[in-house]
């Protein structure tokens, strides 16, 4: 095209008419600028797709990530509520019951007083999406706000770790290890079982082990409602990511 256009110039300079040269020359550079847009507008387009096809794998990486975290925080939901709660809660209902043969049988319940269950999640793609510049690219303005709520969620669960953890290592156990039959407590394999207790007073008139019971339960109601909304916030999320990808 260029050769073309350079032939008829120097045929037109040659035939000195400069008017039609002028006129075709500056076709020529309009020709040229539409190419240089055009081409422009070309890796414009092809950027703009490889982009979206990055976010949409990581969208979909994301998504399987939120389902499995969603599946493990219903099983911990149902191991705190079901398991270690209700163990504390039948221990207080034993000690209430005052009698020889309802204390011996706190021994089969009272080890939900030292079972922690983790709070904590493991989520490094969501997390990494998260600490990069994508969050602040986002248009979707609910997306991007679940995405903030998930990132805040995990920090928080941190902090209900931390404080769960120090309760057990500070408050339960020293008590544990002074009152209570550790083997006969947990069970626990290759555990030996020589000082039988067969004094049950320590469950009697205890207000410092009622107390640990009532804390343990109030630390385990935390983590229930926490564990609760965090569903709830990866429900949504989930909902919104799967919007994104069915949009295009």
């Amino acid at each position: 095209m260029i050769k073309f256009f350079r032939k008829i110039r120097q045929s037109l300079l040659s035939e000195n008419k400069l008017s039609k040269y002028l006129l075709y020359a500056i076709g020529e550079i309009v020709l040229v600028v539409v190419g240089i847009l055009l081409a422009l507008q070309l890796n414009t387009w092809n950027a703009e797709r490889i982009q979206k096809q990055e976010i949409n794998s990581t969208y979909e990486r994301m998504l399987e990530e939120i389902r499995e975290t969603k599946l493990l925080a219903n099983n911990k939901i149902r191991a705190i509520d079901s398991v270690v709660k209700s163990k504390n809660i039948r221990t207080l209902h034993l000690m209430n019951m005052q009698n020889k043969d309802s204390l011996a049988d706190i021994y089969n319940s009272i080890e939900g007083l030292t079972q922690v269950i983790s709070v904590v999640f493991d989520m490094p793609t969501t997390s990494e999406f998260l600490n990069d510049k994508n969050i602040s690219l986002l248009k979707n303005i609910r997306l991007k706000t679940l995405l903030l709520r998930t990132k805040q969620s995990l920090k928080f669960a941190e902090v209900i770790e931390n404080y769960s953890l120090t309760q057990l290592n500070t408050i339960i156990e020293p008590f544990v290890m002074k009152n209570l039959n550790y083997a006969k407590m947990t069970h626990g394999r290759d555990m030996v079982e020589i000082n039988s207790p067969t004094d049950f007073s320590v469950f009697t008139n205890n207000l410092e082990l009622e107390n640990l019971i009532n804390m343990k339960i109030e630390t385990d109601n935390t983590k229930l409602d926490f564990l609760l909304n965090f569903d709830k916030i990866l429900e949504a999320t989930a909902n919104e990511i799967e919007s994104e990808l069915n949009s295009g």
